[in-house]
């Protein structure tokens, strides 16, 4: 693909994407250069928020500065990859604020079903010059998308969010990082109506997407008054009622009645999701009836402790310190699963 049609693609959903020709045409020059490292024998692929053509800038001293993340798939075609990883990362670190580099080889990379299968094969770009490896596309389904939710939610408090909304944190970071897992989960919500982009406004409920468009005009210029916290616990109450009518009743994990069921990976995201899920919901509940910071915070201590059967003797771990101790488990056997199965 030639540099201008890459560039092209990562803002073709933009509606300012003129403005952005030429950022546009060096992420797409470090993109490539990138794939020039790469060995012939393997591939080097972008998905994401460039993939779908949505990537997040902000104006930094008067010029666009990407904040999104970059996320890269090395697939090799041997038993490893042909070069060294660290390497490639320390080279697309150079280039980019934010980088998440995961490798798998070739006939996982084909068998790979889900958000992530989906985010590489049907809408991966390559940055390797001969193209995509060879592969079935991906049929998302509602289970897809509650993955996606949950694990987000998780990663609300392993990013310690809570505490630092209590701590009265008021940072142009702190609301990013709440701005970003607001939009997970409205494009999570929006997924089961077949909304997969954060544009996608016309498959997305009108009050789904008049949220998404409040979103993306609050992260396009962060420096405007803030958006209030709280409406994370909103968006998350609105989700669990969504998901619930899609599934006919609540379910704890987004494991269990899928084929990720039997895998040993799987029954692992099963409990992590089962004592996130259980924290939220009454999180999100407590705050739909009180919207009350402090109040939620005594919401949050008492149900984790019916969570974790804490009885008051030595210290119990927050929330915060579970799942940012698991948040590599959790990661991992995300992965895991979706491979132990062809």
């Amino acid at each position: 693909m030639k540099t201008v049609t890459f560039a092209e693609r990562i803002t073709s959903r933009l509606s300012n994407a003129p403005e952005l020709e030429h950022a546009a045409r060096g992420i797409a020059d470090d993109l490539r250069s990138l794939g020039h490292c790469v060995p012939a024998d393997d591939w080097l692929i972008v998905g994401g928020s460039l993939a779908r053509g949505e990537p997040t800038f902000i104006r930094h001293q008067g010029e666009p500065l990407l904040i999104s993340d970059v996320d890269f798939l090395y697939v090799h075609y041997g038993d490893a990859p042909s070069m060294s990883i660290g390497e490639l990362r320390i080279l697309a670190e150079k280039a980019f604020p934010t980088v998440d580099l995961m490798t798998l080889p070739l006939g996982d990379y084909r068998a790979i079903q889900t958000s992530l299968g989906f985010d590489f094969k049907d809408l991966g770009l390559a940055v390797t010059d001969h193209g995509l490896p060879e592969h079935e596309s991906v049929q998302l389904d509602a289970r897809d998308a509650y993955e996606i939710l949950l694990y987000y939610t998780q990663a609300y408090f392993w990013l310690g969010l809570h505490e630092q909304w209590c701590a009265g944190t008021d940072s142009v970071h702190f609301h990013l990082m709440v701005n970003r897992l607001c939009m997970k989960i409205l494009r999570a919500t929006g997924m089961i109506d077949g909304a997969y982009a954060h544009h996608d406004f016309d498959s997305m409920a009108p009050h789904l997407a008049e949220q998404m468009r409040a979103e993306l005009h609050w992260r396009r210029d962060p420096t405007q008054p803030s958006l209030d916290p709280g409406r994370f616990w909103t968006y998350l109450y609105d989700a669990f009622q969504r998901f619930d009518t899609e599934f006919g009743q609540p379910r704890a994990d987004a494991v269990n009645y899928s084929r990720y069921a039997t895998t040993s990976s799987g029954r692992v995201v099963a409990r992590h999701h089962q004592a996130v899920h259980a924290l939220a919901r009454a999180m999100a509940d407590a705050w739909i009836a009180a919207p009350d910071a402090a109040s939620l915070a005594t919401v949050k201590r008492r149900a984790w402790e019916r969570i974790t059967g804490w009885t008051g003797s030595g210290r119990q771990r927050s929330p915060e310190d579970y799942f940012l101790t698991h948040k590599q488990e959790i990661h991992d056997h995300l992965l895991a699963m979706k491979v132990q199965v062809r």
